[in-house]
């Protein structure tokens, strides 16, 4: 956790996108519809602008941050000054948005409420091998039965590149959620940049899931 607010004070957020995602904005119909949402969970969720795209299809953005400078600049940038309940796992809300910041793995649905969609773009992949079965068990608990999330993750040859993003091949998301999820492969293309062609990989795909909460 201190590596990730490190990265922030030093402004290497490589990670972090000015512009929707655009497998986000590509199958968000197909994930959840043309209605209203009422709650969007947002894991991991940075600063992501992801967040903004989303609070147009939901009356609610929930989002779980451990690194409060990056929830700082997410109110800013968008303007909003957000009122603080450090009692509530330092929830931070303005507008359409509550943002916890703390550890995911310590904020329950008890404080956060049941969710009825989430998005992962840029989570799963943060994790090591040994967290990925206690997210997909810890995201089952953050959303109500049918809930859909749309999963957006990386593969590539791990002995190549340090992550993150770490690799997740398609097996092993089926591995990690299917027993409480159904999982639903959308799309996988190339998503070799000069940014990872730098680093050594000569491959990298991006894959897009639909996970159904059991």
């Amino acid at each position: 956790m201190a590596d990730w607010k490190s990265r922030w004070k030093q402004g290497s957020t490589a990670f972090h996108r000015s512009e929707v995602n655009e497998m986000v904005s590509k199958y968000a119909d197909r994930t959840w519809g043309s209605e209203q949402l009422e709650q969007v969970l947002v894991p991991l969720c940075g600063k992501s602008v992801d967040m903004v795209y989303l609070a147009r299809r939901a009356e609610r953005v929930v989002g779980i941050e451990f690194v409060e400078q990056a929830v700082d600049e997410f109110f800013a940038e968008r303007g909003l000054e957000p009122s603080v309940d450090a009692g509530r796992s330092n929830a931070h809300e303005a507008g359409p948005y509550t943002i916890y910041v703390d550890d995911f793995f310590e904020v329950g649905a008890d404080v956060t409420g049941v969710s009825d969609a989430a998005l992962d773009r840029a989570s799963l992949v943060t994790l090591d091998s040994g967290a990925r079965p206690r997210y997909a068990d810890h995201l089952h608990s953050l959303l109500r039965p049918g809930a859909r999330t749309l999963l957006i993750t990386f593969d590539y040859d791990q002995q190549k590149m340090n992550g993150p993003p770490f690799a997740v091949s398609d097996e092993e998301v089926f591995d990690l959620f299917g027993a409480r999820f159904e999982v639903e492969l959308l799309e996988t293309r190339d998503a070799l940049s000069d940014r990872f062609r730098s680093s050594g990989l000569t491959s990298m795909s991006e894959s897009a899931f639909v996970l159904t909460r059991s």
